[in-house]
């Protein structure tokens, strides 16, 4: 039996124990590596005609740095919870299959997952609708109207879907997203109006 079957299936409390073998949290990723698992996540989506966004810091890399912030521990996905939630147990089979470790948390409509390989994170969140004009996960909302207009994103020859419009959307999350911040503290570098709060 695979390692990455065996360590999807653990509980989470014989997790928390070795899940620093395969990512540390609050340690930037190698580019090389994180756009090598992009690229293989992006592949894969495509293959099962699932459509998703890149999000938070990995859209702030992108379109303020043009890669990944160097500080950055994970890339960020959000799928729209009513594409999400109904096929988390097919994408969890899949990424296993192909070879990722894979930690689902099934919990309705706030569903999500996170995937590891060559010590790269990737975070999926579930993003449903609150009936007022939101897009929401566990903990912040989001205006709907950035999921419905969404802008392509052209990293290292590969168009990537992002919330739009981009800028706005930052602006949203960050405030003054165009200044650089290095911190692991949301409270330092997220919008302080906490608009995105839920």
């Amino acid at each position: 039996m695979k390692e990455n079957y065996i360590v999807s299936n653990l509980p989470a409390y014989e997790w928390q124990k070795i899940r620093n073998k395969y990512h540390i949290p609050n340690q930037g990723m190698d580019p090389v590596a994180a756009a090598r698992v992009l690229f293989e996540v992006d592949d894969i989506l495509r293959g099962l005609d699932l459509e998703y966004y890149l999000a938070c810091g990995t859209v702030l890399g992108f379109y303020r740095d043009g890669g990944f912030i160097p500080w950055d521990d994970e890339i960020d996905v959000e799928i729209l919870s009513e594409v999400f939630v109904p096929r988390l147990g097919e994408l969890r089979e899949k990424f296993i299959e192909h070879g990722f470790i894979a930690r689902a948390t099934y919990r309705g409509k706030t569903s999500k997952m996170s995937i590891f390989k060559d010590k790269v994170k990737v975070a999926f969140g579930s993003m449903y609708d609150n009936g007022f004009g939101y897009r929401c996960d566990l903990s912040q909302k989001f205006p709907s109207k950035f999921y419905k207009n969404p802008e392509k994103f052209n990293f290292n020859g590969r168009m990537f879907t992002m919330p739009g419009p981009i800028s706005e959307y930052l602006r949203f999350y960050y405030g003054d997203w165009e200044t650089v911040v290095k911190s692991y503290d949301t409270s330092v570098y997220l919008n302080k109006n906490r608009q995105w709060k839920k």
